[in-house]
């Protein structure tokens, strides 16, 4: 028995990537609480292609794992997951060609999406007496820009005494693009409209730009530049705190 109620979730979960792609807008979202493994994780892939444009209509090997550890393989629960996009394992013919076997797949899709890529989702609502599972992801992280963030981190942690307007500006020259005077330009790269559909109706509440967090030590990492973004819903007590990274203007963490 168990390893039929296995089968039948890896089933749900296999039809839900196969047919992601040719979902409508209106399924991004489930409405009620009556949502199960398959649906956690179509919300979760539409999200994915929402924040990630470039995700659309390319082959990737797809490895989901449990929790935000270690990506083995076994059973998953999908309330609190991860997903790795990484290259290919088949490669898909070219102009009715098959591609040549030393043809390699690139390590970047642009925009600071590199491979492998992981997206961790989780659907569990805290503070409750119970397990309770939601719709629509409570917690979202992505690694999109880490490799620039790291540049940054190399190059202004040895230096807790320069003040932020010199972190600034090294870190400009290390690829910053939205800085404190970029607010409109980073608002623009929000798509609230499609977070509407997810979480929704929903205003920006406020947005602010910070280099460190107001916190500076000697011999440890504190450099963390990003924008910090409050939605607030609109006839509801809803508070969504967004991350975005400033390198290419990417969202890096949601919470609800």
């Amino acid at each position: 028995m168990p390893n039929f109620i296995f089968r039948l979730c890896f089933l749900r979960a296999a039809l839900a990537l196969v047919f992601l792609s040719g979902l409508p807008q209106s399924a991004f979202a489930v409405p009620g609480v009556n949502c199960g493994a398959a649906d956690r994780l179509t919300v979760s892939l539409r999200l994915a292609q929402v924040l990630f444009p470039e995700l659309k209509g390319k082959e990737f090997s797809v490895t989901l794992s449990s929790g935000s550890g270690d990506f083995v393989s076994g059973p998953i629960d999908t309330s609190d997951f991860s997903i790795r996009f990484d290259k290919p394992i088949w490669r898909p013919t070219v102009n009715g060609k098959p591609q040549p076997d030393t043809e390699q797949s690139p390590a970047t899709l642009g925009g600071g999406v590199d491979l492998p890529f992981d997206l961790y989702f989780d659907f569990i609502r805290a503070n409750v007496n119970a397990r309770e599972l939601v719709c629509h992801p409570l917690k979202f992280t992505s690694e999109v820009g880490h490799q620039q963030m790291e540049k940054v981190r190399r190059e202004i942690d040895p230096h807790p005494e320069w003040s932020d307007e010199e972190e600034l500006r090294v870190a400009r020259k290390l690829g910053l693009r939205f800085g404190p005077e970029e607010k409109s330009a980073v608002l623009k790269k929000l798509p609230l409209n499609q977070l509407v559909k997810l979480y929704g109706p929903l205003r920006i509440h406020s947005a602010s730009f910070s280099m460190n967090g107001g916190i500076k030590c000697t011999g440890c990492s504190f450099v963390y530049p990003r924008w910090d973004i409050t939605l607030s819903g609109i006839g509801t007590p809803r508070w969504l705190l967004i991350v975005i990274e400033p390198f290419f203007g990417r969202v890096t963490s949601m919470s609800d």
